[in-house]
């Protein structure tokens, strides 16, 4: 998740981490300048708590903070005119004009997430060997990213790889969840990281020694600390302000039919000539 909006949302955030989330907020371009001592200082804190901070954010400490913090400030001057991806059309637009919006946000979307997921190609196969080689992949999640997953398990059923399993009935997944062991694996999908249901099926997944992969935009919460292998989505929406899901969804499905087309490749012979037969 970014910087900026991590501050925002202060999950988990002590007191004085709130202050000084709500004073670089405030100030933005004038932190660059400061240093920890007396960004300590003007928020009546002290150099240990800033340090604690950017660890909570997921950064080694206050100089990648300030390098990733002015990249980000960068970007944001740059998207000023660029599609707000919570309400990605006009209230007078046309149906071309949305058609067009849609595109574009499309676009820049997947990029982010190409992005994304050649930085992290290696969990994309440990999680592709992960649930490859477990006896059942069980898929996890709600609303639209069980969709997702319901259409991530039909095409890898199709193509021969019938250990995926789903609950379409709601409220029983954590039922599904206590029927694995340490040789299934399950599969979580949850764009915000903090569905309660989702996280009660992975505390069971932990709890009796389940390997477990994760798509999820949320780096510091609870859903990434209990799984094995967590491929982070790109957070262009805000989970409270968004009114469409289409930049995540794009998102979520684009990198499921990464991790499909991962297995078609690693069993290529077998899956065409089980076509041509």
């Amino acid at each position: 998740m970014k910087i900026i909006r991590q501050l925002e949302e202060q999950n988990g955030f002590s007191h004085n981490e709130k202050e000084i989330s709500n004073y670089i907020l405030e100030k933005k371009d004038r932190i660059l300048s400061r240093s920890a001592a007396e960004l300590a200082r003007d928020t009546y804190t002290s150099p240990a708590a800033i340090i604690r901070l950017c660890k909570r954010i997921g950064l080694s400490g206050y100089q990648e903070f300030k390098i990733r913090f002015s990249a980000e400030l960068e970007q944001q001057r740059q998207l000023i005119n660029e599609i707000d991806a919570n309400i990605p059309f006009h209230k007078n637009d046309g149906i071309s004009d949305i058609a067009l919006r849609l595109e574009k946000l499309t676009e820049e979307s997947l990029k982010e997430a190409r992005s994304l997921i050649t930085a992290s190609a290696d969990d994309f196969e440990k999680a592709g060997n992960l649930m490859m080689h477990a006896e059942r992949v069980v898929i996890f999640g709600v609303g639209d990213a069980f969709v997702s997953g319901l259409a991530f398990q039909a095409r890898m059923m199709r193509a021969g790889f019938n250990q995926f399993l789903s609950s379409p009935v709601y409220g029983e997944q954590s039922h599904l969840a206590q029927t694995l062991g340490e040789k299934d694996c399950g599969l979580l999908l949850s764009f915000s990281g903090v569905t309660e249901s989702t996280l009660q099926c992975a505390r069971i997944l932990k709890e009796n020694h389940v390997p477990s992969v994760t798509l999820t935009s949320l780096r510091s919460g609870e859903l990434a600390r209990l799984s094995d292998v967590v491929l982070y989505l790109p957070d262009k929406e805000k989970k409270y302000r968004r009114y469409a899901n289409f930049s995540s969804h794009a998102c979520m499905e684009y990198y499921l039919n990464v991790l499909y087309s991962w297995y078609f490749i690693n069993k290529y012979d077998d899956i065409t000539k089980i076509r041509i037969d």
